[in-house]
């Protein structure tokens, strides 16, 4: 919350006074400044169309600004240079004691050059999430691994890390807290079946005293990565999938085919936990490369 009166909010007002703030204050170069108004200018117009009151804004609302001059096909340099000027401005409004609160804080300028992601097709997350049966404690417990690593997109470090008072069923969540972005993540129905069934009817058959991890090895203690690798190996292979499958592939999975089925791009991001521009504009240079696939593969003139 902001602590000004509705009239000192204007943007146009808080713009002017921050533009002085760098010229006089910080002294930064005519070209900057300049730079600068403009991007804030622009800001400030989507800020309006949008109906977003400044003292309102919040990370993901900065978040979806960049996607949509990322969709615009605004390089790379720009959007890093927006970026700088959005933080910056946000910084001011919040040292200023003008907002309680600094939205932009823990957002990232994105990297210069852009990262292939690398994903499993639906038909190959479906051969690999098939279990023929759940006849097991591991089978169960290994079922409820996958389901939660695809279905939340959560990390591998993250879930080793999970307790078992991080999962809430009553209100269907799942509390990622050992990342520097803890975050509530709701679980859909499916995954919350199997968590469930793997809570009720296996963890307890053999977790070891005093063990408060949720999901567990043979021997009872808290998975570690290596052990959580090659049951994702194991499985992989099982399922015939000939790509060199990893943690990460399930999860940056989760997120193309959340988008691809309509989802918003940085509500996906906030899902994720990612602050990085950087990550949206790798999933954005994913589905580009799957809408050329599939005009190339099923256009009417092909």
């Amino acid at each position: 919350m902001c602590k000004k009166s509705n009239e000192e909010f204007r943007m146009d007002n808080l713009i002017k006074e921050y533009i002085e703030y760098i010229e006089n204050k910080r002294k930064l170069s005519l070209n900057t400044v300049s730079s600068y108004r403009a991007d804030l200018k622009k800001y400030k117009d989507y800020l309006e169309e949008n109906n977003i009151d400044i003292k309102d804004v919040v990370e993901t609302d900065i978040l979806n600004y960049l996607v949509e001059l990322e969709k615009n096909n605004t390089s790379v340099s720009t959007i890093a240079r927006t970026t700088s000027s959005i933080k910056s401005f946000h910084d001011y409004l919040f040292f200023s004691k003008i907002c309680a609160i600094d939205p932009a804080k823990n957002i990232k300028k994105p990297k210069i050059k852009k990262e292939t992601v690398e994903i499993l097709t639906e038909e190959e997350i479906e051969a690999l999430l098939n279990f023929e049966n759940l006849d097991s404690n591991k089978l169960k417990r290994d079922k409820a691994i996958f389901e939660v690593l695809y279905g939340t997109g959560m990390k591998v470090s993250e879930l080793i890390d999970l307790n078992v008072e991080d999962v809430d069923f009553e209100m269907g969540s799942i509390t990622c807290s050992s990342s520097k972005n803890k975050r509530v993540i709701p679980l859909i129905d499916v995954t919350k079946k199997y968590l469930e069934l793997y809570v009720n009817e296996a963890r307890e058959n053999v977790v070891a005293d005093g063990e408060n991890a949720l999901f567990v090895s043979a021997l009872g203690h808290r998975f570690t990565r290596q052990g959580l690798w090659k049951i994702i190996k194991k499985y992989s292979k099982k399922a015939n999938i000939d790509k060199n499958i990893n943690p990460t592939m399930l999860r940056h999975s989760f997120a193309i085919h959340m988008i691809n089925k309509g989802a918003n791009i940085a509500s996906v991001n906030k899902i994720l936990g990612n602050t990085n521009l950087s990550s949206i504009q790798s999933y954005l240079s994913c589905i580009d490369q799957n809408m050329r696939k599939e005009m190339n593969l099923r256009h009417p003139r092909k």
